[in-house]
């Protein structure tokens, strides 16, 4: 590929910077709540399911976030490493090494971010949570979003920053006036650095995250296959939601996620259906009459080419520490 011009460069970087810009002015920050967590090993956790998006601070102990969407992966966690993560893809937080088997995944306990944690815990965790619909869902085409000292080191610093500024304000002090804007204040600093790591690891203007944050269309689309998943969808029916032409809607979709609209809409089809089946207990075949397949066979062919592993297997995997990541 052939080196930019200086003046393809700058432009380059401008239009990073507006892209940056764009997503700090469309982020609604109302919500936006703090905890601290702690746990001792064997760690086997969960954050709560649903439209929010976290920001997952490790600052002491080594984890492994395991997830399932929007491709299988897995991602050693070390002290100052930081995960935006969406509440709308089944994941999974827990021991790099363990022995014997582990109780199902449970949520993570919440300490006010006013209160301090016991020195002595071998995890210490700080949670950023944004309950916007719109994030979750640009989080949850995406994947995970990583930073380390080592990936992004100014982008690492200055969200490390925002969290000394949390301590400094909370920690010993009761309520005082405009702590609300405060934390409103210190996410945004978050999600624009977030941001930022982004545009510098890939180098460019343009990529998935701009593209959702831009894309109302696409984003309507994918909101309302969520709320009706087992509907029968079509392309043609997407596209009507995102008010775009069906030649339109499925190039945009592509170039923006990576997928077609329906390997996407079949993956995410699948993942909901691992998740009830983790959650509710059900049989692969009654998974399989949901998600609307001819068979429990072809469920299976299907869930196996999108997971590495049957859907048996995979609740196996979930439910107890044996072979976790072995994707």
């Amino acid at each position: 590929m052939a080196d930019k011009t200086g003046a393809e460069a700058k432009g380059s970087r401008s239009a990073g910077n507006r892209a940056a810009s764009d997503i700090r002015a469309d982020v609604r920050m109302d919500g936006v709540y703090f905890f601290r967590s702690f746990a001792s090993y064997p760690v086997n956790k969960r954050l709560d399911p649903g439209d929010f998006s976290y920001c997952f601070m490790v600052r002491k102990g080594n984890l492994r976030l395991t997830i399932d969407f929007p491709e299988p992966k897995s991602i050693d966690l070390a002290p100052g490493a930081i995960v935006g993560i969406s509440g709308l893809a089944p994941h999974r937080i827990h021991s790099i090494e363990t022995s014997g088997e582990a109780a199902a995944p449970d949520g993570f306990l919440r300490v006010p971010i006013s209160e301090q944690i016991d020195a002595g815990s071998e995890v210490e965790l700080l949670l950023g949570v944004v309950p916007s619909e719109k994030m979750a869902l640009g989080n949850l085409i995406i994947g995970p979003i990583y930073l380390s000292h080592e990936s992004s080191p100014e982008c690492a610093r200055r969200i490390w920053k925002a969290a000394e500024m949390l301590d400094e304000e909370f920690v010993g002090a009761g309520h005082e006036y405009g702590q609300a804007i405060i934390i409103r204040r210190i996410a945004e600093i978050i999600v624009i650095n977030m941001t930022r790591s982004i545009l510098e690891n890939r180098g460019d203007g343009d990529g998935p995250e701009i593209g959702m944050v831009k894309s109302r269309g696409i984003i309507t689309a994918i909101r309302a296959f969520l709320d009706a998943p087992l509907d029968d969808w079509s392309v043609d029916r997407l596209a009507r939601m995102a008010g775009m032409s069906r030649t339109k809607f499925a190039e945009d979709f592509r170039r923006i996620v990576g997928r077609t609209p329906m390997q996407t809409l079949a993956r995410m089809r699948l993942t909901l259906m691992a998740r009830k089946m983790l959650t509710e207990d059900i049989s692969v075949e009654a998974a399989a009459d949901m998600a609307g397949y001819s068979s429990a066979a072809a469920f299976i062919r299907a869930f196996s080419r999108e997971f590495g592993v049957t859907p048996l297997r995979w609740r196996k995997l979930q439910s107890a520490d044996d072979g976790i990541g072995a994707h």
